[in-house]
């Protein structure tokens, strides 16, 4: 890890030391290079990504990852990192007195506490595009109020001046397990590889 990315990990951890207001599970930073043309922005880690210490290393991640090989892309290429970085969770009793642990969105207010570091991060990576994976990081970088309205197109954030390219989130193919919300997914890439041809 060089000083760069120790600089910002050191801030998120701050950041969730401090943090008292609800239950979180770990934290994480981004992964990739700096800089890098191509920042993918998430929403949250989740189980996996905590236990590897790495954005999008699960389920979703391997997902993530074909679709990105689809368009001759690789990992190691890109740099992915995330609204809010530590793992958002609900705690649940079942009637046995028996807890259990699962994943929830973040709220507004977390990814507020992150602005700064993701803003800076930006800053470094200096990418030529951003592209959001789900709801809450359209939400931070565009108008819009959700993916249906605008994936697969790019904008420009004037106020970034980076071009954005809104795409359904990874996990959203284990959700929707119909050919046809699978064909548009696939098309989102194919339109992702055009648009950067075109950068």
């Amino acid at each position: 890890m060089n000083d760069t990315e120790e600089m910002l990990r050191e801030k998120i951890k701050e950041i969730c030391d401090n943090y008292k207001d609800s239950p979180v599970g770990g934290y994480i930073s981004g992964d990739g290079p700096i800089p890098c043309d191509i920042l993918f922005v998430g929403e949250a880690p989740g189980k996996t990504e905590i236990e590897k210490g790495k954005p999008f290393v699960g389920m979703a991640g391997r997902t993530f990852e074909k679709y990105l090989n689809l368009i001759n892309l690789e990992r190691k290429m890109v740099r992915i990192t995330n609204s809010c970085f530590f793992r958002p969770i609900k705690i649940n009793e079942g009637k046995n007195g028996r807890k259990t642990v699962s994943n929830r969105t973040p709220k507004i207010s977390e990814i507020k506490l992150f602005k700064d570091v993701l803003n800076e991060e930006i800053q470094l990576v200096h990418p030529k595009i951003i592209i959001t994976l789900g709801n809450t990081p359209l939400k931070i970088f565009t108008e819009f109020s959700s993916i249906g309205e605008c994936h697969g197109n790019i904008y420009f954030n004037e106020q970034l001046k980076k071009y954005i390219f809104p795409m359904y989130h990874p996990s959203a193919l284990t959700y929707n397990r119909n050919s046809n919300f699978e064909s548009n997914y696939k098309n989102d890439w194919l339109k992702l590889k055009d648009a950067l041809k075109n950068l």
